[in-house]
């Protein structure tokens, strides 16, 4: 019988100390944040969403029609035909965003879009069969990889380090996040998990730990342990705080007996601290700070999102123990203030390339946030909801209707990275989240 502590890897060496700290500060940080509603930079009058939806609807209807001329006639799109295309929709997608007061051209360029394209090629190549939703969570880990790669100014691009690590994401969470997995099916895994990373040269057994064993070793091929051991201690930090996490499932653990904020809080907060150590090898102790924080409000983010998800599996999150209890009005609230401090602490508006990383960091959390409200508005407050509804550039149930259309028009069929044609590809190129189209 394997418990839980067996599992956790003691060599994280001089990190492991330094993310009790991170830990403590930043949920220290989290309660001193007041939890008043702040007040909206941007309203958009009904006629100005409307507009934005008509654009909006304009491209999804232009994708679909590609799409149906593909398919018709049995074109391909060779990469002149498909950046003829991508060019042509640039001036579409600068006017969205413009509307949607996100300035992502400060810092997202054609590098990014080129590594998430070899990012879909490669993924399809080390495995054909893995599902398109799989593919899509590890590209969200990959553009903050690429983001990054910006804020440590080297060269923004796809390294076998990034679809090393990217790629574990689908693997492994997948079985810690499957009710019908036993806690000791779990903990096997991520004991050989451990293992693996700390070195050790255990052999795997089946096709999925065959394919988590490959992807550690595009990381070693890219970062040798003995010349990049911060590598290697900051997976086993996140590695550590996944096993962590299995507290915030029902079957382990009670609601409000564990510390749940600090559970979360070191969860996300390594796993972008290791986020920065494969996208640059090393970091500074200010690169560091900014990568955990950077880390503790996306996580907080996704446990947002997944509050219906994480209540029907009864997982505790600081969002989903409090839902259908009480309005959660206030912790959406303290989550945009407490963002907004973390970015204007952990940047330096007076270097150029980092304040324009604040900017678009602020911003798009902030739609992020607000979208996840619409979503789950049975959760809060209708005041709550109306504040958001106003601050955001298109209504909420134009987004619901938005992604039922992508799945009928554009997704239908496709469940593996190889039942992808190229416009879909091309839509997970250039989708955002900031947008909300995820």
């Amino acid at each position: 019988m394997i418990a839980t502590a067996d599992c956790l890897s003691q060599k994280l060496g001089p990190l492991g100390s330094r993310v009790k700290i991170w830990v403590r500060e930043y949920s220290r940080r989290w309660w001193e944040t007041p939890s008043e509603p702040p007040v909206p930079e941007i309203t958009y009058p009904s006629s100005e969403k409307k507009g934005l939806e008509r654009e909006l609807t304009d491209l999804i209807d232009r994708l679909a029609a590609e799409q149906e001329s593909l398919s018709v006639d049995g074109r391909t799109w060779d990469s002149e035909r498909l950046d003829r295309w991508a060019v042509g929709l640039r001036p579409f997608v600068k006017r969205v965003l413009g509307r949607a007061a996100v300035p992502l051209e400060s810092v997202y360029d054609a590098r990014f879009v080129e590594s998430t394209r070899q990012f879909i090629a490669a993924a399809r190549d080390f495995d054909p069969e893995i599902g398109i939703d799989s593919v899509y969570q590890a590209l969200r880990n990959v553009w903050i990889m690429n983001t990054l790669q910006y804020f440590l100014e080297i060269e923004v691009q796809h390294t076998d380090a990034i679809f090393g690590y990217s790629m574990v994401y689908p693997y492994l969470d997948n079985v810690l996040d499957d009710t019908g997995t036993t806690r000791q099916d779990k903990l096997c895994l991520l004991l050989k998990l451990k293992n693996w990373l700390e070195g050790e040269r255990e052999l795997p057994h089946g096709p999925g730990e065959d394919k988590l064993l490959a992807l550690i070793r595009r990381i070693e091929g890219q970062f040798p342990r003995t010349q990049h051991p911060g590598v290697y201690q900051s997976m086993l930090t996140i590695y550590n705080a996944q096993v962590k996490s299995l507290l915030q499932q029902r079957e382990v653990h009670p609601p409000y007996a564990a510390d749940i904020l600090g559970i979360s809080m070191e969860k996300g907060g390594t796993s972008v601290l290791a986020d920065g150590y494969l996208a640059g090898g090393t970091l500074t102790p200010n690169q560091e700070d900014f990568c955990f924080g950077f880390g503790t409000f996306l996580q907080l983010a996704d446990d947002l999102q997944d509050i219906a998800e994480d209540v029907r599996r009864g997982h505790m999150t600081l969002f989903s123990q409090t839902a259908g209890r009480y309005p959660l009005d206030p912790l959406v609230y303290k989550l945009l203030r407490f963002m907004s401090q973390v970015v204007d602490q952990t940047l330096d508006a007076g270097n150029s390339r980092q304040l324009a990383l604040q900017n678009v960091i602020r911003r798009a959390c902030t739609l992020m946030y607000m979208e996840s409200v619409g979503k789950h508005s049975a959760f809060f407050s209708r005041a709550c909801a109306r504040r958001f509804q106003k601050a955001f550039p298109v209504r909420f149930s134009y987004l619901k209707k938005m992604r039922q259309t992508l799945q009928d028009r554009l997704l239908t069929g496709h469940r593996k990275i190889s039942d992808l044609d190229p416009v879909s590809t091309a839509l997970l190129t250039f989708s955002s989240r900031a947008l909300s189209l995820d």
